[in-house]
């Protein structure tokens, strides 16, 4: 299985020390096509997958539902993620490819996840 950290480095789109988040993402929003929301995420050392999996994108599939965003494709989303002392951008769309790559899913199989998530039945 591969590496969560790996996978979230290797579809970054750019990454920064933590200390320029708040002037890059400010660039960001300048430089945009369209509007998007930056939702932030921190990952803490030793966290493990299944962090991520249980907590991380349940909350975040929850949220772009709520904005009236597809909670399942990630359009219209970057996530911005802090590790150590750097901060990891990624389009929503990739970060959710992640997912699908640390469990063995295809895009479909996510949605249907993603819908499980938000009708709040537990999880296997």
């Amino acid at each position: 299985m591969p590496d969560h950290l790996t996978l979230i480095q290797s579809k970054a789109f750019r990454t920064i020390p933590g200390i320029d988040y708040n002037r890059v993402s400010y660039e960001l929003r300048e430089e945009g096509e369209g509007s998007f929301i930056l939702y932030e995420i921190v990952i803490k050392e030793g966290d493990q997958w299944d962090y991520l999996r249980d907590h991380v994108y349940p909350r975040l599939v929850r949220y772009l539902k709520e904005k009236g965003l597809d909670p399942s494709s990630g359009e219209g989303v970057i996530v911005s993620i802090f590790f150590k002392e750097n901060v990891y951008f990624l389009r929503g769309s990739d970060f959710f490819k992640i997912f699908c790559e640390m469990e063995g899913l295809n895009l479909s199989a996510f949605h249907f996840r993603a819908l499980r998530w938000l009708s709040d039945l537990p999880l296997q």
